[in-house]
């Protein structure tokens, strides 16, 4: 892929493979669903490392019955969920709470850089999409803060 930032000649940019990652909740009284979270991973290791931490979190409130497969995927199943993830296979793993369901996912993608990541101010598109105030808030505080680029 090429792309010309200025127009002052071609810039190449390089596909990485990596793994997104993320966490919905659902409510079966609303039949609503919220992004409580999300990861970029580079690595399916990573990936699954971000699933387990959340899920370790939250699998102590659920009930023994919901539990049991939840736990027995955070004793032995990272390791075939970071194969499987690597050939290419999506993972997703969820846990209920009364009328809540949260579920973590991680599925492989091609990351795309983005054009303009220097710059200090979010472009005027960033603020256009809905978003709690306190998203809202950070948002507006870090156009004074500079980023470094993720390697």
């Amino acid at each position: 892929m090429t792309a010309s930032p200025s127009g002052n000649g071609p810039l190449t940019a390089t596909v990485r493979p990596g793994f997104w990652c993320e966490c919905l909740l659902t409510s079966t009284e609303s039949d609503s669903m919220v992004l409580v979270g999300s990861f970029d991973a580079y690595a399916a290791r990573d990936a699954v490392r971000w699933i387990r931490i959340a899920v370790r979190m939250l699998v102590s409130v659920v009930d023994a019955a919901e539990a049991e497969p939840v736990h027995e995927w955070l004793l032995f199943g990272s390791n075939p969920t970071i194969a499987a993830l690597e050939h290419g296979k999506p993972f997703t793993i969820a846990l209920r709470h009364e009328q809540l369901r949260l579920a973590w996912s991680a599925l492989p993608v091609s990351f795309l850089p983005l054009a303009h990541r220097t710059g200090r101010a979010l472009p005027p598109c960033a603020l256009e999409w809905s978003q709690p105030a306190s998203l809202r808030a950070a948002l507006t505080a870090s156009w004074n803060t500079h980023l470094p680029a993720r390697r």
